[in-house]
């Protein structure tokens, strides 16, 4: 099972495009989407109506519950009906957090409070914008094991478990000037960082 994993949208149809075309040529089986689709964009219909209309897998971001787009009213209905994460096998799907406790995953001392609480092998989040790898073995108590991840791929110790963002679509904090998403080959037991060159939001970037 080949899965691409895409995230933050925020109604950057053209953004979406060029992933949507990247996939395609991936030997892709699924598609996953981790949440926040609307809100910075301006097309944020016609991003709620392929996933829709794909039947895409898709967890509810936080823009997804609250934002203030003039969405059509059974788009704005059916993401505030989205689930809060997705779990299949061993793995969970989540936007922001699989805690209890919603606090954005973007150090190793927050993950380590996810591996404290949480029982899974790999985790998959958005939320944060930016490409990022933890592990739960590590010697230092009160941390997880930050992983310096960009591009490329990266083979999973079956021993260890994993929390994996795999950036923005909408737009980046700390990820470059690039369109980000990821694939997770259940097989290979692999995940695979993703940026391409494409049309951001106009606002958060960074060099």
């Amino acid at each position: 099972m080949r899965i691409a994993i895409i995230s933050d949208i925020h109604g950057n149809w053209e953004g979406l495009k060029v992933v949507l075309q990247d996939i395609e040529l991936q030997s892709i089986d699924k598609i996953v989407c981790l949440g926040d689709l609307v809100e910075g964009g301006e097309h944020n219909d016609a991003v709620v109506e392929f996933i829709r209309e794909n039947n895409i897998a898709t967890v509810r971001g936080n823009h997804d519950e609250f934002n203030d787009c003039q969405l059509k009213q059974d788009n704005q209905k059916w993401l505030k009906e989205l689930p809060d994460l997705l779990i299949e096998n061993n793995y969970i799907f989540t936007h922001i957090s699989p805690r209890l406790k919603k606090c954005a995953i973007s150090n190793s001392i927050e993950a380590w409070n996810v591996f404290d609480e949480v029982s899974f092998q790999v985790c998959f989040i958005g939320h944060i914008h930016f490409p990022a790898l933890f592990g739960a073995q590590h010697d230092e108590f009160g941390e997880a094991c930050s992983y310096f991840v960009d591009s490329g791929k990266f083979v999973l110790n079956t021993q260890d478990s994993y929390i994996v963002s795999f950036g923005a679509i909408g737009y980046s904090r700390g990820g470059g000037k690039f369109v980000r998403y990821g694939i997770f080959d259940a097989a290979e037991n692999t995940v695979e960082f993703i940026k391409l060159e494409g049309p951001l939001l106009p606002y958060g970037l960074s060099i």
